[in-house]
């Protein structure tokens, strides 16, 4: 797994999983790789390595995102490059807007939107919205543009999130209550297979792209 910034001696791992991609049940070549850690004074850290190399696609892109206490979003940290424009960023949270400061192949770019909920483009990245069920602002970033100044631009959205009733199912020998967190925004739909831990175990989106859980660990 590749990181933006490495794990350091203070930080406890907690979760960490890895998602396999797949059309009509073929894998895609993409893995999705997580990795989630207790920092200091109740703070977590997530990382995320979207590693599609050997997919049609050929990007990379990876995410560092800290969590405050209650498990909000306070800070993010990305990069995407391969077979395409080079991008990185961060964002900040000050109260309800996102202050986002970007470059696209050089070009820098900044962007700022007001909302409640928030995710980024990975399987992981909507396991931000758990707790979110009902709310109808959020904010996302638009990774599907053909507008390169666009790319990985923090977005305001009008968003549908659903959590539905959990079922006990078998997932890699273990049995978990799994609920399905559904997502759609702006032409999207997203239904994402979580447990009581948020870990992302099954993925299904509009474009028929699915992904599923080939690696789950709990540390501790």
């Amino acid at each position: 797994m590749r990181f933006i910034i490495h794990e350091l001696p203070y930080e406890r791992p907690l979760l960490a999983g890895r998602l396999r991609y797949e059309r009509d049940g073929v894998p895609t070549g993409a893995v999705e790789s997580w990795r989630l850690t207790q920092a200091v004074d109740d703070y977590r850290f997530l990382r995320v390595d979207l590693d599609a190399r050997e997919a049609p696609s050929g990007r990379s892109c990876l995410f560092h995102v800290t969590l405050n206490p209650a498990g909000r979003p306070e800070q993010l940290k990305y990069r995407v490059w391969g077979n395409g424009p080079e991008i990185s960023g961060t964002a900040v949270w000050e109260g309800h807007d996102v202050i986002a400061a970007r470059r696209v192949d050089g070009v820098a770019y900044e962007d700022v939107a007001r909302g409640e909920a928030f995710w980024f483009p990975a399987g992981s990245g909507l396991t931000l919205l758990a707790a979110d069920a009902g709310e109808t602002k959020g904010i996302t970033m638009l990774a599907d543009t053909s507008d390169p100044a666009q790319l990985m631009a923090v977005v305001e959205t009008p968003v549908d999130i659903t959590l539905g009733a959990a079922a006990t199912e078998n997932v890699n020998g273990e049995l978990l209550l799994v609920r399905p967190l559904t997502v759609a925004w702006a032409g999207q739909h997203r239904t994402l297979w979580i447990d009581t831990e948020s870990r992302p175990l099954r993925l299904r989106r509009n474009d028929d792209l699915t992904a599923v859980a080939e690696r789950l660990v709990r540390y501790g």
